[in-house]
């Protein structure tokens, strides 16, 4: 039995909150339209330690994961998570201050013998964009609209956790008919690892 995973939709972000107390929670959840494309990489070093002439133990290190992101259009109030403050008058000016976030979106997989589709939802619940890239091109007989690239890192979260208490960096989830009545709920808050199930 084959599957495929394709697309990509429901691109979302969520800011990190601090209360007076040093408690951290998310945000209101913010949808953004007009994703075109996301590569997710991962890099983790092996250290090996010799002994007896061999191997004698491999090390796994961090893993330090990162994820580009293609737009159509960033709004004004997202632009402020990658480098940009929002002026009175409406302009957008460079100030090198990246706020930490949380972002998601969705892809879907396909069974390729039966035709049927799911959709797994995605989240990095500590990420720093860069300031995004972008070409432009004068119009001619066909108009090309640009693409604007986003570069994050992702980092452990400082408060989500999984059910082993451990802090997390990276995790999805699978619709199904099971979870659906949850999953669903995630456009109106951050989904996370020990997030009950309503049935």
């Amino acid at each position: 039995m084959g599957r495929i995973v394709h697309g990509n939709r429901n691109f979302g972000y969520a800011p990190i909150n601090v209360d007076e107390q040093g408690n951290y929670s998310f945000g209101e959840v913010t949808m953004l339209s007009g994703m075109v494309s996301s590569s997710m990489e991962v890099e983790q070093e092996d250290t090996s330690i010799y002994a007896d002439d061999k191997t004698y133990c491999m090390i796994k290190g961090a893993k330090a994961r990162s994820i580009e992101v293609n737009l159509r259009y960033i709004p004004s109030d997202y632009a402020q998570y990658l480098g940009f403050k929002l002026n009175e008058n409406g302009m957008l000016t460079d100030t090198g201050n990246f706020p930490n976030h949380c972002l998601f979106f969705e892809s879907e997989e396909e069974d390729c013998d039966t035709g049927e589709s799911t959709v797994t939802l995605h989240y990095l619940y500590n990420v720093k964009g860069g300031e995004p890239s972008k070409e432009t091109a004068t119009d001619e007989e066909e108009v090309e609209a640009q693409e604007i690239t986003i570069n994050y890192n992702a980092m452990d979260s400082a408060f989500v956790v999984d059910d082993d208490g451990e802090f997390v960096q990276y995790g999805y989830i699978t619709r199904t008919d099971e979870n659906a009545t949850t999953y669903d709920t995630f456009k109106q808050a951050v989904l996370l690892p020990t997030t009950e199930i309503s049935m």
